[in-house]
């Protein structure tokens, strides 16, 4: 398309338009998007999306923790993940009810801090567990602290979820889960300013048709050296393996009894001379007494040794393994 020029009659025209105000020129051209402001202090300027990588490590995590729980506890945890949020860190702290079980901790080599916290009820759902209790009782929660001994039988949980933690994120990220300390009201837990931005990711924990919530927050400025890998689709599959099965039928297969027998020699003779056989026969094996002999494993050679005596039982001495064909 070729661009118009315009001649000194239409410039001289369009002057005196504007001066006389028959050309209006406070109104923008039609189709011209409208001016907005965009902070750049906001962090909320630069949240887009959601984190597909982060929900499915939570779904890892929440099975590790269905498993681990169970046997710590003796009982069966369903454990479920649930909406994961972003929202100004005041606003956490103001849905948290006091007493608070915080547990503060650094995913190294990932900057700052962050804060597991478990409902209250939680807490002594768990310690009378521990104590031998049946679970089913009514917590009294408002107007009490927890004690030494319930903090401290707590720390048992808490440890075995920031464990299965570390292992779910070290398949996008590596690092290391340490604890800081623990605190039992908001207003000591200052983790970031609280205008800032953070991820709240909770987990449903079913014990007993009793359920309680865990929250994990997580500054998203922490999460911002490594946000390109969770907002990007899940590319580890090694995952996707529950390595608490891997374990357990490792365990079974190593007790797994298996028929090992060793062949010392073998011979073709005729059926008549079987048949002839007498005590003090000799049947030539052709097989040299130094030579190794085989033992097979559910008849699959494994191993080459030789014959012998141990103390009071024939014995069989490995030399070396038999490689697979």
């Amino acid at each position: 398309m070729a661009e118009k020029v315009l001649s000194q009659e239409e410039i001289d025209a369009l002057l005196h338009g504007i001066e006389s105000g028959k050309v209006d020129t406070t109104s923008a051209p039609p189709g011209e998007a409208e001016v907005s402001t965009f902070d750049f202090a906001n962090p909320d300027q630069i949240i887009h999306g959601r984190m597909p990588t982060l929900d499915i490590l939570n779904e890892f995590l929440a099975r590790l923790l269905r498993n681990t729980l169970s046997m710590v506890l003796r009982k069966g945890v369903d454990v479920t993940p649930q909406k994961t949020q972003l929202m100004k860190y005041e606003e956490f702290t103001r849905i948290l009810s006091v007493p608070c079980c915080l547990h503060i901790f650094k995913m190294e080599p990932l900057r700052g801090h962050c804060v597991l916290a478990l409902e209250p009820k939680l807490v002594f759902l768990f310690v009378e567990i521990f104590l031998g209790g049946s679970g089913k009782a009514n917590f009294r929660v408002e107007g009490r602290d927890f004690s030494a001994i319930e903090s401290k039988l707590i720390h048992k949980v808490v440890t075995v979820i920031f464990t299965e933690t570390e292992k779910v994120w070290n398949s996008v990220h590596p690092i290391s889960v340490q604890f800081v300390r623990s605190e039992f009201s908001p207003q000591f837990v200052s983790i970031v300013p609280p205008s800032d931005l953070v991820l709240t990711v909770p987990f449903a924990l079913e014990l007993d048709q009793f359920t309680g919530l865990i929250t994990f927050c997580i500054p998203f400025s922490t999460l911002e050296p490594i946000k390109n890998k969770l907002y990007s689709g899940y590319q580890a599959d090694h995952l996707e393996v529950d390595q608490g099965w891997v374990e357990r039928l490792k365990e079974q297969l190593i007790q797994t009894e298996v028929e090992v027998v060793v062949e010392f020699a073998k011979t073709l003779i005729p059926a008549q001379k079987i048949l002839n056989l007498r005590a003090g026969d000799i049947l030539p094996l052709e097989k040299e007494l130094s030579a190794l002999i085989q033992a097979r494993v559910q008849g699959v050679p494994k191993f080459a040794g030789r014959a012998g005596i141990y103390g009071s039982c024939k014995a069989f001495q490995v030399e070396e393994r038999i490689k697979p064909s």
